[in-house]
């Protein structure tokens, strides 16, 4: 089964149908519901290069499902697993498992969570019209593919070595935020040496800046990719995100 999906945010890069393979989703139902209809796409970090499945992927869904909300987790196109530059598979990706996602009737509010890299994708999904989510979660987001803050890893594995100054902007997620982007959750460390919290900063002053409701924790201390750190009692910053979803979704 395939979803179309229409193009992205008027780029006439992307396929105007893109037939989303469902293999590429993994489902996580919750074993007991908390009745509020609610699931969440999980799209893990790893650069563009891999998709961390078990730190950020599977840690997640043990979160959300222990908290009552079914998850799905998102195998997209990394340069381990395809032709980079990437641009623009992993995006057609992503909006086509929310596409699918939807297509399925199992919840009636659907948000979406990434993480380092995949949080640049969730927020470029997040931040799309025609992805229509409820909500974002974003964990150390790259954010912005300007040279001054990007993780450039990610931007060459995604955009190549010299991409143009409009694609660029393009996929910027900051560059992208409207008075229709879905409320959002940001955590960042305040250190972190992989990804710049600039890259947070540059996000929360374009949902300040669009009237967009948002919670943001930003801890003085911690190193990227540190998932959930639910073993960690200094930088555990989940009761922050437990109290947002409880008032926020």
């Amino acid at each position: 089964m395939g979803a179309c999906l229409p193009s992205t945010q008027g780029d006439a890069s992307m396929s105007d149908c893109h037939v989303f393979d469902p293999s590429k989703l993994a489902y996580y139902p919750a074993p007991t519901s908390n009745g509020r209809s609610t699931g969440v796409l999980v799209i893990p970090g790893g650069g563009y290069n891999h998709v961390s499945l078990e730190r950020e992927g599977a840690n997640s869904t043990l979160y959300l499902n222990s908290h009552g909300y079914d998850a799905w987790v998102l195998n997209y196109t990394t340069a381990t697993t395809g032709q980079t530059p990437l641009y623009p598979t992993p995006l057609e990706e992503a909006l086509g498992a929310v596409r699918y996602i939807r297509s399925l009737d199992k919840v009636q509010k659907l948000g979406i969570w990434g993480y380092s890299a995949g949080g640049h994708l969730a927020a470029i999904t997040a931040t799309n019209p025609k992805a229509d989510l409820d909500f974002g979660i974003l964990t150390y987001p790259v954010i912005t593919m300007d040279d001054a803050w990007t993780h450039q890893g990610s931007r060459v594995n995604l955009l190549g070595d010299s991409p143009s100054e409009e694609l660029v902007r393009r996929m910027s997620a900051d560059e992208q935020v409207t008075a229709e982007t879905p409320r959002m959750f940001v955590y960042h460390s305040a250190n972190d040496a992989a990804v710049p919290v600039q890259n947070t900063l540059l996000f929360l002053q374009a949902l300040a800046a669009n009237q967009v409701p948002f919670q943001t924790s930003i801890l003085p201390d911690g190193e990227h990719g540190i998932a959930l750190a639910l073993n960690d009692p200094v930088r555990n910053w989940t009761p922050e995100l437990d109290r947002w979803m409880n008032y926020s979704i």
